[in-house]
């Protein structure tokens, strides 16, 4: 397989990042790796019903399970540095989404510039791990894909929710489906939700004065406060 990579490979999520990614970089090959994480049932079905809708194709892989480690919060150590170890046996360059302000261990710039260094290295082949939305905010990617022309009806079949009940309906009432409302309403986009995130009392008790407190980046802080504004005032206050 390494003697017949690919030139590009998109680690693909179905998610509200990687879709509009797929779009953007001209729609590469898709690979998903199942992690046997938490929410991979939904990510599954979100993969199956892109791929009906727009033809997207993704190869699905088992080889990494790495659920044991996930933790409490969803994340699973080094998950971007495994991703692209296997990614890169497939294809020169791996495309894994990260965005405007995303500084994690495992997803900036530093990190996959570090990860591509590495791996290049160790394996003694040329190997090129990176985001095309890195001076792009959630709410700013949205913009380019509805910008483009592309169905709002897609987009809505991505997922982005910490649920771990198997539902494919976001839940409301996690940090993932706060960020994809907030970057969806800004553009003028109603999604569905189990509960509306903003009533979500994480939003007034850590959200509202983390945001002003600088805590965020003011991009973040932005974003934030224009999405609560389109439901009143008095949420934000």
């Amino acid at each position: 397989m390494t003697e017949n990579r690919m030139p590009e490979v998109l680690l693909f999520s179905a998610g509200l990042d990687s879709y509009p990614a797929w779009h953007f970089l001209g729609r590469p090959a898709g690979l998903y790796f199942d992690l046997g994480h938490r929410y991979a049932t939904q990510e599954r079905a979100a993969i199956d019903a892109l791929s009906d809708a727009a033809g997207i194709e993704v190869e699905i892989s088992d080889e990494l399970r790495l659920g044991a480690w996930e933790a409490q919060d969803a994340i699973i150590p080094l998950r971007n540095t495994h991703l692209a170890m296997l990614a890169a046996n497939r294809a020169q360059a791996v495309w894994c989404i990260g965005v405007k302000g995303d500084h994690t261990l495992d997803k900036s710039r530093i990190a996959f510039a570090d990860m591509s260094a590495f791996i290049t290295r160790l394996s003694g082949r040329p190997v090129w791990m990176d985001s095309p939305f890195w001076d792009m905010t959630k709410t700013e990617i949205i913009a380019w894909y509805l910008g483009q022309g592309l169905p709002t009806e897609h987009l809505l079949l991505t997922f982005s929710c910490g649920r771990t009940d198997g539902s494919v309906v976001h839940c409301g009432r996690c940090s993932s489906c706060l960020r994809r409302w907030t970057s969806l309403v800004n553009n003028g986009v109603e999604a569905e939700f189990e509960q509306p995130p903003w009533t979500w009392e994480r939003v007034r008790e850590f959200y509202v004065p983390a945001m002003r407190d600088g805590r965020y980046p003011d991009h973040r802080a932005h974003e934030f406060f224009a999405a609560l504004a389109t439901v009143g005032t008095a949420v934000a206050g």
